[in-house]
């Protein structure tokens, strides 16, 4: 056949909630084709269910504690700081790295920059900071930017105002419509992985016009529609592909944000610092908007360096470490500050495990005053949910606020409420009003796919289903499977075959400068990831 044989499409956060109702009034054609073409189901996402973690376990098959990669943005093991992950983090293999005589194109997947070479070409667009070198190999970017602006091709944060937003969304996707079957046809890709982070970003920001009398209530509809016109692009230069449509997550609003900080102060089992002397220059530059933040790096290079410098380097807490007995990350993580383990840890090991179950009792009755509802649905602890040589890389309990539509960020002080609303964005004077729930899609359609549905799958299965389809080993100790039902013909005649566990990728020191790492950070900030 005449180009990819698999194409696997990243509608980051696309959740049924909003699809279903579109396909039945025909405003999304082209998806709705491949689900009565192919085959659907709800997506059982990760812990946590944020964007970088979950893409990493849909490319390698495996959860954090066999891939390595906990959250995105988090704290630095063994220290009370916190880094950014890159792609030299991943311990786990990828699809693309389990395949022989395969070329792959691998476009703007998180976690993959700094981009690695491959059998095929990388392009490692999502969390590249400005002007680095995002593709492998190099000339590509060249020629990327030879023919649409590298802007467009890159992940969008609000910048101005929301109505400027919008239109950058919507610009990203018609570029990238065209420039992705370009790419697939001068990679000669026979496998194409493309994540497409539009519809999160609309739906972080807009979901709060949805169904209103306002101007952006169609907002998340037009990102969707204009999704699915790119997916559209891709399916129709490449029609003879089996093509698949998945989310990292799913969405749905946000009710609040929990300042476990400070119930955890309230409750005596941390306290905050009364020495830590707070940089006025950090906070003053970290709480500019972000053409502000920009005109400062320009004119002052090294004054903005150490002003961001100093501002990540105190992103958990101002806390007492000698007083602290359990404090948070970013993404609904806590941990014991354990002695062994915390540069400062105070709980001794014996005393863990009454610790957790104390906290992960409590943590379930906290309630929004507002609402009456409860913010956390449920405490996972961290052996009842990953697996894997990389394990204690994770916290000791992972919060499900997901499900209950809420969010442990980002107030981190003191404050006299726990359940608070959602901080407005510097950017563009507006807080997030949706958030990530638990179920994604999976949506798969092609000369090898059955029609029909099943009642759910996990992320993990799109690792082992797309070797399936390149016929290639699936090795043993993934935590996903292959979609059996949706290939049962297919699967007749060329049956899975099995291999011995995967080597580990060797692990590099992270792969950002300081530099690199604020200017990821203060995008971050700008999309509301971290406060």
């Amino acid at each position: 056949m005449t180009g990819p044989r698999v194409i696997v499409l990243g509608w980051d956060s696309a959740t049924f909630d909003i699809i279903d109702p579109l396909v039945e009034s025909g405003r999304l054609p082209v998806l709705a084709s491949l689900i009565e073409k192919g085959w659907r189901a709800p997506l059982r996402s990760t812990w946590p269910p944020m964007t970088d973690c979950a893409w990493t376990s849909a490319f390698t098959g495996r959860d954090a504690g066999g891939h390595g990669i906990i959250g995105s943005w988090y704290r630095a093991p063994g220290s009370y700081e916190c880094r950014y992950f890159s792609s030299r983090d991943r311990r786990a293999p990828a699809v693309w790295e389990l395949t022989d005589d395969v070329r792959h194109l691998v476009w703007n997947v998180p976690m993959t920059f700094p981009p690695e070479p491959i059998a095929g070409a990388m392009v490692a667009g999502y969390g590249a900071p400005p002007g680095s070198q995002m593709t492998e190999p190099k000339d590509l970017q060249s020629q990327l930017a030879g023919r649409w602006a590298l802007d467009d091709l890159l992940d969008r944060a609000p910048h101005g105002s929301l109505e400027r937003f919008l239109d950058d969304l919507l610009q990203g996707l018609r570029a990238q419509g065209e420039a992705l079957p370009w790419a697939i046809r001068e990679t000669g890709a026979d496998a194409v992985y493309a994540v497409w982070p539009h519809i999160d970003r609309a739906q972080h920001f807009f979901w709060r016009f949805r169904d209103r009398d306002h101007p952006m209530a169609d907002a998340v509809t037009r990102v969707y529609e204009a999704m699915d016109r790119a997916t559209g692009d891709i399916v129709g230069a490449f029609p003879d592909a089996d093509v698949i449509v998945v989310s990292d997550h799913g969405a749905g609003p946000l009710y609040g944000d929990v300042n476990l900080g400070a119930w955890l102060v309230d409750r005596g089992d941390a306290s905050y610092s009364t020495s830590a002397r707070r940089s006025v220059l950090s906070s003053v530059a970290w709480a500019m908007p972000p053409v502000a933040r920009r005109a400062g790096r320009r004119f002052a290079p090294s004054l903005a360096r150490k002003a961001m410098a100093a501002k990540l380097s105190g992103q958990l807490a101002p806390f007492d470490w000698s007083r602290t007995r359990a404090f948070f990350g970013f993404h609904s993580d806590l941990w014991l500050n354990l002695e062994g383990r915390e540069p400062n840890g105070i709980v001794p090991s014996s005393d863990a495990e009454d610790i957790v179950s104390e906290l992960s009792d409590a943590l379930v009755q906290i309630e929004d005053p507002a609402t009456g509802r409860r913010p956390i649905a449920e405490v996972h602890r961290r052996d009842d949910i990953y697996r894997g040589p990389h394990a204690h890389l994770a916290p000791d309990l992972v919060l499900d606020t997901w499900s209950a539509g809420y969010r442990v960020a980002p107030g981190r002080e003191a404050s006299d409420e726990i359940v608070i609303s959602p901080e407005a964005l510097a950017g563009v004077r507006e807080s997030w009003s949706a958030d990530h729930r638990p179920l994604g899609i999976f949506v798969a359609a092609g000369p090898h796919f059955e029609r029909g549905s099943s009642a759910e799958m996990a992320l993990y299965d799109v690792c082992p289903t797309v070797l399936a389809l390149l016929e290639a080993p699936v090795p043993e100790g993934l935590n996903g499977t292959v979609a059996t039902d949706a290939l049962a013909g297919f699967l007749t005649t060329r049956p899975v075959r099995a291999a011995r566990h995967a080597a580990e990728r060797g692990h590099v020191s992270a792969g950002y400068s300081d530099d690199e790492a604020a200017a990821v950070a203060e995008h971050l900030k700008d999309l509301g990831y971290i406060e």
